[in-house]
């Protein structure tokens, strides 16, 4: 039997949509074997529907990987126990993807590099800034280069917190991009280039001052708002109570704050704050996971 933890991801940081990505210490657990023939779905503790057959996003994975590799594939097993939402904006697909890849990548006896792994999971995605934290762990900068996919993975103080507002509604991924327009401005590019190169940079250094301006963005979040009542004064909120950084995470709805200090008042703060609007919010505060997914056999 195979054993795979894989953490949770928020993308789309400030001003790095497409491109910057964290791992979190909420996690998809796996438990996966082969069989003599056949697909077994088993899903524990978990909200959400999952498919149970050939189109199962973790066994689809798995089958990428068995192809890649030649691996003649034969009946699979599989038990999913996860803490991370569906359609939340916090890479509940992506920890899918890795953890089937990584699971299909043993059982075939480790043929693909990790590397190979993560330009296969972007294809299969559509963009790394999910699964290359989910694979790495940390805080990762990526990019595409034709087919192939590159990661750089700096790993974060334990220090810094990351305060997860998780709404009781959701915005399905494809209605979040469909509202995003297929040209942007010279301006705006310039905007958000700096800003994200910005981000990186006081991450790197700590300068966690510039962390604030370093966030802001025009190539999504204005545009993603209008599904998310109150946004606007949910950030300034957050400020409010100490946020280093807020940002939608991943094509929303969830709002992530990076956070240094007086954790429990600022969960504290905003469940006030969230008692008092139409919708219900969940405030968790989250470390940055550092390892990435874990592979182990038993």
């Amino acid at each position: 039997m195979i054993k795979v933890k894989v953490p949770a991801s928020s993308a789309n940081m400030g001003a790095g949509f497409d491109t910057l990505g964290v791992a979190l210490a909420l996690y998809n657990r796996l438990e996966i074997e082969e069989t003599d023939g056949g697909i077994e779905i088993e899903t524990r503790n978990f909200n959400g529907r999952i498919l149970q057959n050939e189109n199962n996003l973790i066994y689809k994975s798995m089958c990428v990987v068995f192809d890649a590799a030649g691996y003649r594939r034969r009946g699979i097993r599989i038990v999913q126990k996860s803490d991370i939402p569906m359609t939340r904006g916090l890479g509940s697909s992506s920890a899918c993807i890795i953890g089937g890849m990584l699971a299909a990548n043993v059982i075939c006896g480790r043929r693909l590099s990790y590397g190979e792994i993560l330009n296969l999971a972007a294809k299969e995605e559509g963009h790394p800034d999910n699964v290359a934290p989910a694979l790495y762990g940390g805080f990762c900068v990526s990019m595409t280069d034709g087919d192939i996919t590159y990661t750089k993975s700096i790993k974060l103080n334990s220090k810094l917190k990351f305060a997860v507002m998780i709404p009781d509604f959701y915005v399905a991924t494809k209605k979040s991009r469909g509202i995003l327009p297929n040209k942007v401005s010279r301006a705006d590019a310039v905007f958000n280039i700096s800003r994200a190169s910005m981000f990186q940079a006081a991450l790197s250094s700590g300068d966690l001052d510039m962390l604030k301006y370093a966030a802001r963005d025009r190539l999504h979040q204005p545009y993603r708002k209008k599904y998310i009542d109150g946004m606007d004064e949910i950030f300034e909120r957050t400020y409010e109570l100490g946020s280093r950084a807020t940002y939608l995470s991943g094509s929303g709805p969830t709002i992530m704050s990076l956070i240094d200090r007086n954790y429990r008042g600022f969960q504290s703060g905003m469940k006030e704050f969230f008692e008092s609007g139409s919708h219900k919010w969940t405030c968790k505060i989250l470390s940055v996971d550092n390892v990435g997914t874990v592979v182990s056999e038993i």
